[in-house]
C-alpha cells in the first residue's frame, strides 16, 4: 500500500490529536487535591463517565477501556490497512485468550478481566477456545489455541497458558509487521520482541530456572537469534546486553538499566516505551504513511495508562512527586 493511501485518515487524525490531553492537562491532574477533583477535571474532556458512580465503584479501568475500545472500533473501520492496528491490539486478544483458557482449565469465572479490544470480539475468541477452530482468526492464533490445548492435555501445566500465548502473540506480531512491510512498524516489533526476550532471561535467572527453560520461554521472532541469547545466557543477562545488543541504536541506553551487575526489568520496560514513543512521534510531523495513525493510537494508549495511574494514585493518597516520576511521555512532547 502506498503512503499516499493514508492521506485521508491522516487528515482526520490531525483533528483527533487536538483532543488528546496535553502535558499541561496531565500536570493539572497530578496537582488535583483529591480523586474527586481529578475526576471533575477529566469529566470536561472526551471521557464519558458518571463521577459518583466511579467514586463509589473505584472502577477506573471500566470507563477508560470503554473509551479506548470506541477509539479502536472507529479506526478499524477507517484504516486503509486495519491489520496495522493489530500492532497494539493483539496483546489484548492474547490476554483474553489467557483469561479464557484459565477459566476453562481451572473451572473459574473471570469475566471482569476480559478487555473488549481487538479485531475479534470476545464471543469469537471464546468460540475459538471452545472449538479450536475459526475462519475469522489468523492461522497463527488458531495454531496457538490448538497447541495449548494439546500441551495442557498432555502435561496439565497451567503455566503453559502464559508461555504459549506470549510466544504465539510475538509470532503473530511479527507476521503482521512482515505483511505491512513498513520500516518503522518493523522497528517497533523488533523493540517489543527483543525487549521481551531480554526481560524473560533476566526474570528466568532471578528465579533460578534452568537454562533449558529458555527454549520454551523465548521468542524466535526477534531480530536477535534466540539460540544466541540462550548460548550467551550462561554468562548472565549483562553479558547478553553488552554482546548481543551492542549493535542496536539504543545499546548505550541499555547501560542505564544495569546496576551492580544486575538488570532492572522495570527500567527495561520504561526504555521500551521510550523507544516506541520516539518511533511513533515521527508521525506527528508526517502527512503520509501509517505513522500518524500509529502515533495517535500510541498516544491514546499512553494517555489511558497515565490516567489510570493518576486516578489510582489519587485514590490511594500517593504523592504528586511519585506519580509524576511514573507518568509516561505525552505524544508530541
Amino acid at each position: 500500500m502506498k503512503d499516499t493511501d493514508y492521506k485521508g485518515i491522516n487528515t482526520l487524525i490531525r483533528t483527533y490529536e487536538l483532543r488528546l490531553l496535553k502535558s499541561e492537562d496531565m500536570e493539572r491532574l497530578l496537582k488535583a487535591e483529591s480523586l474527586r477533583a481529578a475526576l471533575e477535571m477529566l469529566r470536561t474532556t472526551d471521557y464519558d463517565f458518571d463521577i459518583e458512580t466511579v467514586i463509589n465503584s473505584k472502577d477506573f479501568n471500566g470507563f477508560l477501556m470503554a473509551h479506548l475500545h470506541d477509539v479502536y472500533q472507529e479506526l478499524y473501520e477507517l484504516a486503509p490497512e486495519p491489520e496495522l492496528l493489530d500492532l497494539f491490539t493483539l496483546r489484548y486478544s492474547y490476554h483474553n485468550l489467557k483469561v479464557m483458557f484459565k477459566e476453562r482449565f481451572l473451572d473459574e469465572q473471570h469475566d471482569d478481566l476480559l478487555i473488549p479490544i481487538g479485531e475479534m470480539s470476545l464471543e469469537s475468541l471464546r468460540n475459538l477456545v471452545e472449538t479450536g477452530e475459526s475462519s475469522q482468526a489468523h492461522p497463527i492464533m488458531v495454531e496457538a489455541v490448538q497447541a495449548l490445548k494439546t500441551e495442557f492435555e498432555e502435561s496439565g501445566r497451567i503455566e503453559a497458558v502464559t508461555v504459549y500465548m506470549d510466544t504465539y502473540y510475538l509470532r503473530h506480531l511479527r507476521a503482521v509487521t512482515d505483511e505491512v512491510n513498513y520500516p518503522s512498524v518493523t522497528e517497533i516489533a523488533d523493540t517489543i520482541i527483543d525487549m521481551y526476550n531480554l526481560t524473560s532471561v533476566v526474570r528466568s535467572q532471578n528465579q533460578d530456572k534452568p537454562r533449558s527453560h529458555l527454549y520454551t520461554l523465548l521468542s524466535s521472532a526477534g531480530s536477535i537469534a534466540k539460540q544466541d541469547i540462550i548460548d550467551e545466557s550462561i554468562n548472565g543477562s549483562v553479558a547478553i546486553i553488552r554482546k548481543l545488543y551492542a549493535g542496536k541504536a539504543y545499546s548505550g541506553r541499555l547501560e542505564s538499566v544495569i546496576n551492580d551487575n544486575k538488570v532492572n526489568t522495570l527500567k527495561l520496560d520504561q526504555l521500551m516505551n521510550e523507544l516506541i514513543h520516539e518511533v511513533v512521534s515521527d508521525g506527528f510531523y508526517q502527512a503520509f504513511g501509517p505513522l500518524p495513525l500509529l502515533g495517535y493510537i500510541y498516544a491514546k494508549e499512553t494517555e489511558v495508562t497515565n490516567l489510570r495511574l493518576i486516578l489510582v494514585g489519587k485514590d490511594n493518597g500517593i504523592s504528586e512527586d511519585i506519580l509524576r516520576e511514573r507518568v509516561r511521555l505525552v505524544y508530541g512532547s
